[in-house]
This record gives structure tokens, C-alpha cells and sequence, in this order.
């Protein structure tokens, strides 16, 4: 079995550097085009769905907290205040940071540990492993998709590779044998 650290820190890095660089091509875009920022940032695909800056405080959110769920560590917390692309840009380095601090030993052995998710809808109870595989990486994941979306929708330029490899260290192209 993957241990719950290998199956979520280093991949949640690795997805919010490449949400950075979406972010850097976002705002480019907006210089490119005379778009204003505030706009973007504020955009909805959808009246009953939330804008770009809640996607993005939501990755945040969602990875910054398994540090203090299920590592154990001292809980952060970032308000959700940001108005700019920098400032979004800002939040997602400060929550690279939360978890580059985060040992692997922190969190593997926890499978099975209770974790208790506080919100807004009440209080849910899940164990280590559903915490993090079920509801911490597809909540994250559902909120960059959205965020990218968002901006896709807005012209923004971006590519599959934008989301999946922008660092280009994941897709390593084989060579083939000449013939």
C-alpha cells in the first residue's frame, strides 16, 4: 500500500507549482489583453458556483489542513482575503511551505486515526485513509480543475500539460530505436 504521505504531499507540491504557473500564465494573459485582474479573479463559470479566488483558497485550504488533520501539526490558517494574482500566487508558496515542513512520519501509520472534518455543514468523522484518499485529493483536485476551467473559459492559453506537468519532470518522452 502507498502510504498516505507519498499519496498526497508530494503530489499536492507538485499540482500547486503547476497551479503557480497557470497563475503566471493568467496573468500575463491579463496584461497581454488589458483585462483586468479583479474581473478574473472574481469570475464565475456559474451564478451558484464559486470564483477563481475560492478555487484556489480551496487547494490551499484542503492541503494546509491535512498538516494539522492528520500530521498532527499546529493548524494554519490563511485568510481568505486575497485580491490579486500575486497575492494568490503569495498563498500558494506559503501552503508549498506548510507541507514541505511536513515529515513523512508525521502522517504514515495514521490509516486507520480518527480525523474530524469541521465545516460550515456540520462536523464529518472519517479514518487516515478515507480523509485523504477519498475526500483530501479529489476535493483539491476538483478545485485546481474548476480554477483552470475558470480561466480556459476566460482565454486564458493553457494545455493539459499546464495542469498535469508544467514543470516538465512527469511526461518523459521515450526514444524510440531507429530502425
Amino acid at each position: 500500500m502507498v502510504s498516505l504521505y507519498n499519496s498526497s504531499i508530494p503530489m499536492m507540491i507538485k499540482y500547486l507549482g503547476n497551479l503557480k504557473t497557470i497563475l503566471t500564465k493568467a496573468e500575463q494573459h491579463c496584461v497581454a489583453k488589458d483585462l483586468n485582474q479583479e474581473e478574473m479573479i472574481t469570475f464565475r463559470l456559474i451564478a451558484d458556483m464559486r470564483s477563481l479566488d475560492y478555487q484556489i483558497q480551496s487547494c490551499s485550504n484542503t492541503a494546509q489542513f491535512i498538516a494539522s488533520r492528520v500530521a498532527g501539526r499546529e493548524d494554519t490558517f490563511f485568510e481568505d482575503s486575497e485580491t490579486t494574482i500575486p497575492q494568490l500566487q503569495s498563498r500558494v508558496d506559503r501552503t508549498i511551505d506548510v507541507l514541505r515542513a511536513i515529515p513523512a512520519d508525521a502522517m504514515d501509520g495514521k490509516e486507520g486515526a480518527e480525523v474530524i472534518l469541521k465545516s460550515a455543514m456540520g462536523n464529518f468523522r472519517f479514518d487516515g485513509y478515507s480523509y485523504i484518499v477519498q475526500y483530501a485529493c479529489p476535493n483539491f483536485h476538483f478545485h485546481l480543475a474548476s480554477a483552470y476551467c475558470i480561466l480556459r473559459h476566460l482565454g486564458v492559453p493553457l494545455s493539459a500539460f499546464d495542469y498535469l506537468d508544467s514543470q516538465r519532470d512527469l511526461f518523459i518522452k521515450v526514444q524510440e530505436p531507429s530502425s
